[in-house]
C-alpha cells in the first residue's frame, strides 16, 4: 500500500495492495491518517489489485470515510475490479456510502 500524487488538485490516492483484511489493517489506518493530513478535499483508494475483501476490510473503509468526514473530505473507492471486491461491496451496500468506479 501506498499514498501516491494525484493530477487533481485536492486528491490524495492511497493504492491497496491484494488484500484488504486484518493483517493490513495497521498499516491502511496509518496510510489513512498521513493521507488525511495532507487536507485533501478528496480521499480516492485505488482498488485496482485488491482481489479480497474481508469483513475487517470493510470496517477498515469505514473508518477511513468516518475519519475522512470529521475533516470535510470525501472518500472515493476507484478501480474496483468485478468480482468479489465489488460483489462484497454491493452486498453491504457500500455502493450507497461511497462513490465507487468500476474498473477500466
Amino acid at each position: 500500500m501506498q499514498i501516491l500524487p494525484s493530477t487533481e488538485p485536492g486528491v490524495v490516492v492511497l493504492t491497496l495492495d491484494q488484500t484488504l483484511a486484518s493483517e493490513v489493517g495497521a498499516v491502511f489506518r496509518g496510510l489513512v491518517r498521513e493521507a488525511l493530513s495532507r487536507s485533501p478535499k478528496q480521499l480516492h483508494i485505488d482498488c485496482t489489485a485488491v482481489t479480497y475483501i474481508d469483513s475487517t476490510g470493510l470496517g477498515l473503509l469505514s473508518l477511513a470515510r468516518t475519519e475522512a468526514s470529521r475533516q470535510g473530505c470525501q472518500v472515493k473507492l476507484v478501480n474496483v475490479p468485478a468480482g468479489h471486491p465489488r460483489k462484497v461491496l454491493e452486498l453491504v451496500h457500500f455502493d450507497k456510502l461511497f462513490g465507487i468506479e468500476a474498473a477500466q
